[in-house]
């Protein structure tokens, strides 16, 4: 890894591959947090991104998507991630990332990147502000093909601490229609879906790999990785959701704890889709996700 900084600002973070992600994790489970002050200036940055075949190919396996001549929707955001890690765990950043929380992610996609496409990444955080249960932040990671926006990711997490009632909080949309949907697709996570996601993703977070990981950071089991739930059901809708010109917003509501059986129903228009990830007995709700174009 080659790790740059710049004397203008914003300052740079600048990679020539992805950040070891265990180590990060590793690291900031040891260290503590030098400020709780405003955003600092950095950006972290990737020049000269390639897709990795196989990588793109077990990531498409495990979460079901067709491999074709242009990335899913969801696929920037695992080379992106890491960025986001790297930032995060710079010490003036204010907010922990040991137990940091993904409650919201809206992708936007501008134009297909090809699996052959070199594209430039880059990362920085904004809008840090109060949560009913914490504060939270958003990592805008942004991908361009010869300089051009292609594709633009925005994840929201949440640090937990103080209550704040009185936060604004950003809401789904109705799921009256889709609550009336009676089908759907159903899967079966187990246990070991965190550890299979992870090896593809590099999210190694401990929430995601092991109850007796997960239980010292408040989870009672393991939960899967939101975004792999997302990527899911995403896939499931296939060819129905364009590859550009669409915004693709998730709500993580629930956790999704491993092992668990869920069940997707969508509601579809001429132009959106919405859908409710859910258990498939009971009425526990894990995802809602609306796709617009």
């Amino acid at each position: 890894m080659n790790v740059a900084s710049s004397t203008e600002q914003p300052r740079e973070l600048r990679f020539d591959r992805a950040p070891d992600l265990r180590r990060i994790y590793a690291t900031t489970l040891i260290t503590g947090r030098a400020t709780t002050g405003p955003l600092p200036a950095v950006r972290a940055v990737r020049g000269a991104v390639r897709a990795d075949l196989d990588h793109l190919a077990d990531y498409a396996g495990l979460c079901g998507f067709r491999v074709g001549p242009a990335l899913p929707l969801t696929y920037p955001h695992v080379l992106s991630f890491p960025l986001q890690m790297a930032l995060m765990s710079e010490r003036e950043f204010p907010l922990a990332l040991s137990g940091a929380v993904h409650v919201e992610n809206v992708i936007t996609s501008s134009r297909p990147i090809g699996v052959d496409e070199s594209f430039d990444l880059s990362v920085w955080a904004e809008n840090l502000r109060p949560h009913r249960r914490g504060r939270q932040v958003d990592l805008v990671s942004e991908a361009t093909v010869a300089g051009e926006p292609a594709w633009r990711g925005v994840s929201t997490y949440l640090s937990k601490g103080d209550d704040h009632p009185d936060a604004e909080s950003s809401e789904p949309p109705s799921l009256d229609p889709v609550r009336r949907v009676v089908a759907g697709p159903t899967w079966r996570f187990d246990e070991g879906v965190g550890r299979r996601y992870a090896r593809v993703s590099g999210d190694w977070n401990p929430i995601h790999l092991h109850a007796l990981t997960a239980r010292p950071l408040g989870f009672p089991t393991a939960i899967a990785h939101g975004m792999f739930s997302y990527a899911r059901g995403l896939a499931a809708l296939g060819p129905r959701i364009p590859e550009a010109g669409v915004t693709s917003r998730v709500w993580f509501r629930k956790p999704l704890r491993l092992p668990s059986t869920v069940r997707l129903r969508s509601s579809f228009t001429s132009s959106s889709v919405i859908s409710l990830l859910a258990a498939a007995k009971g009425d526990v709700e894990h995802a809602v996700v609306e796709h617009t174009w």
